[in-house]
């Protein structure tokens, strides 16, 4: 896994799931890290439907935290009745000001190379960084992913983490100890908001 020491974290940290990893183990994972690590950090979860989703994330990211991790199925998908999704919060934010970038989160299956590639022009388009990438491993997976550092080459980010499908059934009070275990001892704890 790369340092990340010379990075600093960005005000909003968005989370996309790329091909089907665990998108809420992807964004509970950082959030716990972080928060265990002493960072002030809140979480929003923008799923389908409710208020416009560029309304709930300038709502949430002025609220009294260093860090605001923002989580969704997809970076492209619709996630509100006017079609808004987690790129639109990225480009909304970042016109309001606010220091943005985006952890891919992916399953390091043999389509991971690919989907995070075209997410990551996606994002560059809009201007805005990827800050790395997150592997996900599905529960009890027999050897089917690739080498984690292809997906995060194929992003040109660096790998934060690996994290096993199984750590979603972990107590929510001991994940952040937990998840911690799977990031780069010289990431998330080292970067300054």
């Amino acid at each position: 896994m790369s340092t990340l020491a010379e990075l600093s974290l960005p005000r909003a940290v968005l989370v996309a799931d790329t091909d089907g990893a665990d998108a809420g183990l992807a964004a509970a994972a950082p959030v716990a890290t972080l928060a265990h690590a002493g960072t002030t950090v809140g979480s929003l979860r923008v799923d389908a439907g409710g208020e416009p989703v560029v309304r709930r994330a300038v709502t949430a990211v002025g609220a009294d935290h260093d860090v605001l991790v923002i989580g969704a199925a997809g970076l492209l998908v619709p996630l509100d009745a006017r079609g808004g999704t987690l790129a639109d919060v990225g480009t909304a934010l970042r016109y309001k000001g606010v220091s943005t970038g985006a952890v891919l989160a992916t399953t390091g299956g043999s389509a991971a190379p690919n989907v995070l590639a075209l997410s990551a022009e996606a994002l560059s388009r809009r201007e805005l960084p990827v800050i790395g990438v997150i592997v996900v491993r599905a529960r009890h997976a027999d050897g089917e992913a690739t080498s984690p550092a292809r997906p995060a080459a194929a992003a040109g980010a660096p790998l934060l983490a690996v994290l096993s499908g199984d750590l979603a059934d972990t107590d929510p009070s001991s994940l952040g100890s937990q998840a911690a275990l799977g990031f780069s001892t010289d990431s998330w704890e080292t970067m300054t908001p």
